[in-house]
Formats: structure tokens, sequence, C-alpha cells
């Protein structure tokens, strides 16, 4: 714990201390004192709870209240492990930090979980006399969190990478050390997989960049009007290589004349690769991905739909967030969870929408929206 932190618990456990004190009368002449105490206690963010001899909670502080779900007066003469609801190996390390108080992690089983850093001391009069404990709640939630994200990134950047570049450097190998023996077609098929190792490389290195400055708000994007016709096209040339080699076909409906639309064609590309790309990987192989573009009213709709498990209903509200992978089996490694918080983020930029539904026969329907004359007139 930081030196600030370990002051700042110092200076709490001195006020519960009076406080304790006070429950115990012995201390009435400085109340002003105690209610000083009290307030200090009362409008700072960390739990304090003090506990009397016998483990009974004689002060219990409103962030406490917040942290825990219990009021000040139901905690009154409760044990500690009464108002902590926590997991039975928890409940034996709690028990084993009233004998001895040390610093402390744990969870909460509230809804959300809620990670407790505890810290606590035992007071004891001049002579040693025990007077009980004075236990101060710190929540560590967000930092455990990002600790955990922060691992994840870590345990899954190096595999994501490994696999792409152990394709390249194997086509590679091959080529420059078997390049005469092979034929023309063998020759195509190994460029291909260069192709595909790199493109897979490119979008990784992509998506990751995008994330980073979206969380460190440099995410722009630079408006045009824009053919969606033009990019759907080259979407579709960039990820035809990856449908060849799962023999999946695509078919693409719009309608006779899209308007343009005022966006970042480079941008919607990146969406469209995204969308695609996850479609293809999520699908079987030689099974069919519709492309769709639809107008109503102002709006202008973009769906891919495959025919793969689809996504369950617990999993769609927040899917489209930063590392949320589906809990379902894909064909092939389905990236980071990166590409659809990207999506989201640069659709929203351009004031439209995103959303999943489910395809009517099975698979899922990933679709964007996109506002038609917004700064066109």
């Amino acid at each position: 714990m930081k030196t600030g932190a370990l002051l700042q618990n110092m200076v709490l456990i001195t006020a519960a201390g009076l406080i304790l004190r006070w429950w115990d009368r012995r201390y009435r002449a400085n109340s002003t004192a105690v209610y000083r105490a009290q307030g200090l206690l009362q409008d700072i963010p960390e739990g304090v709870i003090a506990l009397n001899a016998h483990g009974r909670i004689t002060f219990f502080s409103q962030s406490a209240t917040r942290l825990t779900g219990w009021t000040a007066s139901a905690a009154q003469g409760q044990l500690l492990a009464d108002v902590l609801s926590v997991s039975e190996n928890d409940a034996a390390r709690l028990s084993n930090f009233l004998a001895e108080p040390r610093p402390l992690h744990l969870t909460l089983l509230t809804r959300p979980p809620v990670s407790l850093a505890i810290t606590g001391t035992r007071l004891k009069t001049a002579r040693g006399r025990d007077e009980g404990v004075v236990v101060v709640l710190r929540d560590i939630t967000e930092a455990e969190s990002g600790r955990s994200l922060h691992s994840y990134f870590l345990a899954h950047i190096s595999h994501e990478f490994r696999t792409p570049l152990a394709g390249l450097n194997a086509s590679i190998e091959l080529l420059t050390e078997e390049y005469e023996s092979f034929s023309p077609a063998e020759i195509d098929e190994l460029l291909t997989s260069i192709h595909l190792s790199t493109s897979g490389l490119q979008a990784l290195v992509d998506n990751l960049l995008e994330s980073v400055n979206i969380e460190a708000g440099r995410f722009s994007i630079h408006r045009r009007p824009t053919e969606i016709n033009r990019v759907l096209s080259d979407s579709v040339r960039m990820i035809q290589p990856l449908l060849d080699r799962r023999q999946q076909t695509l078919s693409l409906t719009e309608p006779l004349q899209v308007p343009p639309v005022n966006a970042d064609p480079t941008r919607l590309t990146q969406v469209m690769i995204n969308l695609l790309s996850n479609a293809s990987k999520y699908s079987p192989q030689r099974s069919a991905i519709d492309l769709t573009v639809q107008t109503a009213g102002q709006m202008l709709r973009v769906t891919v739909a495959d025919r793969g498990p689809g996504v369950p209903l617990t999993e769609r509200e927040n899917l489209y967030e930063r590392f949320v992978r589906l809990n379902i089996h894909a064909t092939e490694q389905a990236g980071m969870g990166l590409g659809l918080s990207v999506v989201k983020a640069i659709i929203e930029e351009h004031h439209g929408k995103v959303g999943v539904d489910e395809r009517p026969g099975g698979g899922a329907v990933f679709w964007f929206t996109l506002p038609l004359k917004e700064g066109l007139d």
C-alpha cells in the first residue's frame, strides 16, 4: 500500500479509536473531538467499522453502508462476518484478520461483486487491555478490473501475434528453400497464405492502435461525401482471400441507387473489414454470408448476416465493449475482442448506431446505421 494510503488509514484508525472510546463512555468530556472524528469518518470514501472487545460492531460509517448494503442501525451489535458477505474461504481469512489484523484483500458477494482492501488495528489501553478493532474498507474494484484487463491483454496479445507470424514464417521459409520445386498453383497458394497472414497482422495492429486512441481521446474521423457502394466493394475485395480459403460465398444486396453519406471512407472500410472477417471466422466452411444495404427514411442500414452459432441474448448487451469475446466456439481465433469496440466507436462518431440480431434459421445479423443527408446540404 502506498505511503499516502497508509497515513490516511492511520488518521482514520485514530479517529475511530476516539469513537470507540466514546461508546465506552469514558471520554464524554471530549465530545467535540468525537463529533469531529465522526464527521471525518462519515465524509471519506473508505468504509470504517469499529468493533468492541467482544467483536460486536459499535460504529458503522456511511461508506461502509454503501459498500456492504447494511445500514448503521442494522449493523449495530452484529459481528463483522455478518455484514461482509464473502465466500467460505474469505470468511476463514477474515477470521484470521480479526485475530491479528494484517492487510487483506477479499471480494464481497454483492451484485455486482466488490473487491475490498481491508486494513485494521487492535486498540488497547495503556495497561494493555483489549478495547476492540478498527477496520477500514477500501473499494479496489476498479483497480482490480484494470489489472485483470492488463493480464488478459498480455496473455492474449502474444498468441494473437504468434498465429499469423507462424503462418507467415512457414510460407516464406517454404518459398525461399523449395521455390524451384513448386508449381505455379502451389506458389500462388503460398502467396495467398502470406497475404492472409500479413492482413491479419495489419488488422490486429490497426485495432490495437484505434483502441488506444479511443481510450486516450485521440480518435477522429475525416468526413466527405462517400459512396457506400465503393466502400463495400473495396472491403469485399480485401476480405475475398479469407472467404476463398474457407470456401465461403458472399452475396451483396443493395438498392439500385444509394445516396452518398457524409463519412470517412477509410473508417467505414475498417468497420466492414471487422464485420466481414468476424462473419467468416465464426461461420462454418462452405457457408454463405449475406451483405445487405437498405435505406429507411433518412437512414442507411448495412447488415452482415452469417450462418454461425449466433449470439446468445445474455451476451448481446456488452458485445461491442472492449475486450469482450463471444463465449462460443469459433472456427478460428476470433481476436482479442477489440474489433467490435472499434466498430462501435467509428459508427457512433458518425452519429449512427450498431447492433446484433438473431438470423432466422440460425446465425447472427450484425448491423449499423448512418444518417444519409447529415452535413451534405
